[in-house]
């Protein structure tokens, strides 16, 4: 039973004037690209490309969630990089405006897509590689945690997950996912403070793998999956997926309990006043 259906009251503040309400039907835009690599005809490079900040909205996540079936499910491709098509900026994280004046049973809808995607992600028999050139807070941070190398760009960019700035919590297969990368003390102090790294402390503490100029992401990239391509593709996907079953199943054996939990969570009134404020700050930017 979901939430609004237990009759759990809820709180829903009047969206801002300023900025669009969530569209829950498909707006038909495409707002994830798959290609060729170029230079690799067995790599797809994967772009999302929803202006202005690449933000994980439903629509997004369920075609991120299909481009990446549809390649693993491909007897072209053996690996894939996943980007952004606007440089300066990988993915802002989690669409704010899917969880801010939404209803419990909207927010579950939402967490549901977002977990469909991640599993899918993380649980890939692709090499996938981040090609992370620009800013990757929160969910963008998520996504290149889920792939299994991180290159990214010199510059003036953060990474990390910063949900406790926002006002609200990572989830627990966020938590682990990060673990599973950086370490217990690390993530521990990281998710804490909702620590935003530079490229450069993030490669100091595996939250990257290599730093490089922006012309050299790709190229980066490639040379992690030839160096892959060389294990047989059965024995390493297999091991990739015992490595990950733990963090995986987690989730799975937790679908609905997770979900729920998040539609109750993100819909008390505190945590949408959080978001409120952290709307309310990025709306001034704007102007």
């Amino acid at each position: 039973m979901l939430l609004s259906q237990a009759g759990r009251a809820f709180f829903r503040p009047q969206p801002l004037v300023a900025l669009r309400s969530l569209r829950l039907a498909s707006s038909g835009k495409k707002l994830v690209s798959v290609e060729t690599d170029p230079e690799m005809e067995n790599v797809a490079i994967i772009k999302m490309q929803k202006k202005p900040v690449n933000s994980l909205c439903s629509e997004l996540l369920q075609q991120l969630d299909n481009s990446l079936q549809e390649v693993a499910h491909s007897e072209t491709y053996k690996a894939a990089i996943l980007t952004s098509a606007y440089p300066g900026i990988f993915s802002a994280g989690l669409d704010l405006m899917s969880m801010y004046g939404r209803s419990p049973d909207e927010v579950y809808a939402f967490w549901s897509t977002f977990q469909k995607a991640w599993i899918t992600l993380y649980g890939s028999p692709l090499i996938i590689a981040a090609a992370i050139n620009g800013n990757a807070p929160a969910g963008g941070c998520f996504l290149s945690l889920s792939c299994d190398y991180r290159v990214m760009g010199e510059g003036k960019f953060g990474i990390g997950l910063n949900e406790t700035l926002v006002g609200i919590v990572a989830p627990f297969w966020m938590k682990n996912t990060m673990l599973n990368v950086i370490g217990y003390l690390e993530t521990d102090r990281a998710l804490q403070e909702g620590r935003l790294y530079s490229p450069a402390e993030a490669k100091a503490v595996r939250l990257v793998d290599e730093v490089t100029p922006e012309d050299q992401i790709l190229p980066s990239c490639r040379n992690f999956i030839k160096k892959y391509l060389k294990i047989p593709y059965e024995p390493r996907y297999l091991t990739k997926q015992s490595m990950r079953a733990g963090t995986l199943n987690e989730l799975r054996s937790n679908l609905h309990k997770d979900a729920e939990y998040a539609a109750e969570f993100l819909t008390q009134e505190s945590m949408q006043k959080n978001m409120e404020r952290y709307v309310q700050a990025l709306q001034g930017k704007k102007q």
